[in-house]
């Protein structure tokens, strides 16, 4: 009897789960029979031998039109409707004078309606959660957020309210707005809500506040529409350039917590959610603010706000992966040519120097962030390209805007072609710099020549890193360039228009590295490399006592042999031992 009893409740038990899990599928298997236990067909594929085919799964074009209503209605519509029909009938009644003739009765409609509507909101969103129904709650709550400052949006349209009215309006919309998040805050625990995003919340509310106040002062400073000058329309720059990318950059300072639970209302992405809202309707009332009165809006006003969200995704984004941080880098470089138009020159200018220095902080701070040294200095070129022309050609006359990004890349390539030890680089760099030495001083009647040293030295010196044994034929190649840099030196001093100290420039500055900087690293078996810049030197005063030889009387030449051959004899005579000592030890042994 017992046995039965505990089969009779495991079947029971098994019915009810049954009867669950059918309520809960969202799949319609209606045509499916009612057959317990038996398990999927599986078909063996004849071509592959062992392969077994699972049964297709169900396209999800093909699902019924109640599967559909079922999602349609999950989502719940009703409430995005409701809050649709709400601002849509606030703007009915503004603009129609036969419901209410005077202006600020139907502005004070609008308020009250907007108001008693965020109310029932936050009451119906508590109500909610206290039923456990997470989605519905939350989809409340982001209306709350998105209508918060609704009310300040109305009252900046209605441009001709009294001081009275506007001042009455914005206190009440506050002391509303902090009633109704301290209700979410209290009575609705579950909701990711920190005192710190409330906090940002509040300076946000004061900010929606303070523009239709300033705007409403300087309306009667104002004379005709889109002006470009005055107290008003500086006003107006301010608040674009600095106040909205200022409020934007309070996104920094929202939590970044962990999820406080699984249930919908304690995600994680919820502070920043809201945030996101708030500062979306703070720029909207900012636009309605321009529209009510007049105020042009252009690209570059846009380029601050650009570049304060671009460095606040980079910063607010995980570090993992990694490409995609670096990818973050680049938006806020490109961010800046919103504002690179005529008028414009100061913003993009600032957010260039700013660019350097955020990129040379961020360098110095992640050492091993080394995209971050390059934008610096891409930034940096990209400065000084905006500057004004005439600044630009007062270091270096004749040089635009477009030279001045060429050769910063220019000396971006020389630069690591010489800091990497790779042979092949060396005589990519020695062209370069070759080039830029033509481009720079290209009035000079000598600028061929002294570009060619240019690239001879830069390869000579490149060389003096190398490791010969890990680069095929690279001791040949420093000779063969050793060799031509000296058979150019001597051509050279015999063109028209050279000079016998030119040479000295360059032979000497390849000699003084070679002594100075490199006896420590072991690098003195190098000898092509100061013999070769010994004879660079000494080619000026050679080609000049060849001239002055020429002309010099035969008689005289001999006397001036016959001196330096005494002086070779004195000198072999001193030194014979030295030269016989190996034939001595022979005669010796």
């Amino acid at each position: 009897m017992l046995a039965r009893v505990m089969r009779l409740q495991n079947c029971r038990s098994n019915n009810s789960h049954k009867i669950l899990r059918c309520l809960m599928n969202d799949n319609d298997e209606s045509h499916v029979p009612n057959v317990p236990n038996v398990p999927p067909p599986i078909t063996t594929n004849p071509n592959v031998e062992g392969s077994k085919l699972l049964p297709p799964k169900p396209n999800p074009l093909h699902r019924p039109l109640s599967w559909w209503l079922r999602k349609f209605f999950a989502c719940n519509p009703f409430y995005l409707v409701s809050t649709a029909l709400l601002l849509y009938g606030c703007y009915r009644v503004s603009i129609d004078g036969n419901f209410i003739d005077r202006e600020t009765s139907r502005l004070l409609f609008n308020f009250n309606s907007v108001q008693v509507y965020e109310l029932l909101l936050v009451v119906v969103a508590i109500f909610l959660a206290r039923r456990c129904l997470w989605y519905d709650s939350m989809v409340l709550v982001g209306l709350e957020n998105m209508l918060v400052f609704v009310p300040f949006i109305l009252l900046s349209a209605a441009a001709l309210t009294g001081p009275w009215i506007t001042g009455s309006v914005c206190a009440a919309g506050v002391i509303m707005a902090v009633l109704r998040f301290g209700g979410l805050r209290r009575y609705f625990a579950e909701l990711n809500l920190p005192k710190s995003l409330l906090g940002v919340g509040f300076i946000l509310l004061v900010l929606n506040v303070v523009l239709p106040l300033t705007y409403r002062h300087y309306i009667d400073l104002k004379i005709g529409t889109h002006l470009d000058a005055g107290p008003d329309y500086i006003m107006n720059e301010c608040m674009w350039l600095l106040v909205l990318p200022a409020a934007l950059a309070l996104g920094n300072f929202v939590p970044y917590t962990q999820s406080v639970g699984k249930l919908l209302p304690q995600r994680r992405w919820l502070p920043m959610g809201m945030f996101a809202l708030w500062i979306s309707v703070t720029g909207v009332h900012l636009w309605a603010l321009d529209w009510v009165y007049g105020y042009y809006l252009r690209p570059d006003l846009f380029a601050p706000i650009g570049w304060v969200l671009a460095w606040t995704v980079f910063l607010r984004v995980p570090a993992k992966p990694a490409a995609l941080k670096y990818a973050l880098m680049f938006p806020a470089v490109v961010v800046p040519f919103l504002a690179d138009t005529s008028g414009t020159e100061k913003t993009y200018l600032a957010l260039m120097a700013l660019n350097v220095a955020a990129f040379g902080v961020l360098r110095f701070l992640q050492g091993g962030n080394r995209l971050a040294g390059h934008l610096a200095y891409v930034s940096g070129i990209l400065f000084v390209a905006g500057l004004p022309t005439s600044w630009i050609q007062l270091a270096i006359p004749s040089l635009s805007a477009t030279g001045c990004v060429v050769a910063g890349l220019a000396a971006y390539l020389i630069f690591w072609t010489a800091w990497l030890r790779n042979p092949k680089l060396a005589l990519l760099g020695a062209m370069l710099f070759g080039i830029a030495i033509a481009v720079i001083f290209h009035d000079h009647p000598q600028v061929v020549n002294w570009a060619l040293q240019g690239g001879f030295v830069f390869f000579l010196l490149h060389s003096l890193r190398w490791n010969d044994a890990e680069h095929l034929r690279a001791g040949i190649t420093r000779n063969f360039i050793a060799i031509i840099w000296t058979i150019q030196s001597f051509v050279w001093m015999n063109c028209e228009g050279a000079r016998s100290w030119m040479p000295l420039i360059p032979g000497l500055l390849v000699l003084a590295l070679y002594c100075v900087l490199l006896p420590g690293r072991g690098v003195w078996r190098l000898f092509v490399i100061p013999v070769s810049a010994l004879a660079v030197v000494l080619s000026g005063p050679c080609c000049l006592a060849i001239d002055r030889l020429r002309s010099a009387p035969a008689g005289l030449l001999a006397i001036i042999a016959s001196f330096f051959f005494l002086g070779l004899g004195t000198v072999a005579a001193f030194t014979r031992e030295f030269w016989h000592h190996h034939e001595h030890k022979i005669e010796k042994k």
